[in-house]
């Protein structure tokens, strides 16, 4: 999404044309015309700002601009392929919580177990000719410091979901790491408050399976 500066320039250039024209076909310039700058400049920042945040997202834009909404906290499953290294055993099913922040520029994605947390480091969309959307990213997981050397260490992936649902209700896909490790992922059950760890997600799960 452009910035202040961007605009102030991309707003320059289209004055200096705008003003090229006019005085191509003859019509006086003054000081006067360049008066509702600063005005202008506040009208166009402000409603760049209002789109990316919140406006993309609304009805009947978000028709329009094909990115799917995915914010808030949702339910994870994950099955690895992972062998642990004591027991040389695969390890079973892992819960979990992914908590995203979205908006139309950007998005922050932060999936959260017992053991570990995951964040997103790039990622982006890709919205099909037929509707199909699916988010591509990058990301670095970061084990409980009392596992490391022993269970894991600090590591990178990659990762590819397909959205489900318009709006979405669940994320299915699978990701590959740098340990030579891949696994299938699930993502459900959102509730629209933001988790910032395992523990704050938990206990927003309970207390909305408590009001049901």
């Amino acid at each position: 999404m452009l910035d202040r500066f961007s605009v102030s320039v991309l707003l320059i250039i289209a004055t200096v044309v705008w003003g090229g024209f006019l005085w191509i076909l003859g019509i006086e310039l003054s000081w006067d015309h360049a008066k509702p700058y600063s005005l202008t400049l506040a009208v166009l920042t402000s409603s760049l700002w209002l789109f990316d945040k919140h406006l993309w997202k609304t009805q009947p834009i978000m028709a329009f601009c094909k990115r799917p909404n995915l914010n808030g906290t949702w339910q994870v499953s994950l099955q690895s392929s992972y062998v642990h290294p004591e027991t040389g055993g695969r390890v079973q099913e892992i819960e979990g919580y992914v908590s995203i922040r979205q908006t139309f520029s950007s998005i922050s994605v932060r999936l959260m177990t017992e053991q570990a947390d995951s964040f997103l480091i790039s990622g982006s969309f890709d919205v099909q000719d037929d509707g199909a959307a699916y988010l591509y990213g990058i990301y670095q997981s970061d084990p409980s410091i009392l596992l490391r050397s022993k269970v894991s260490e600090i590591h990178y992936g990659s990762f590819k979901y397909k959205v489900i649902g318009s709006p979405p209700f669940e994320l299915i896909g699978h990701y590959w790491t740098d340990r030579a490790t891949s696994g299938s992922v699930k993502i459900f059950g959102r509730r629209d408050k933001i988790a910032d760890s395992f523990s704050h997600a938990s206990s927003l799960n309970h207390s909305d399976d408590k009001a049901d």
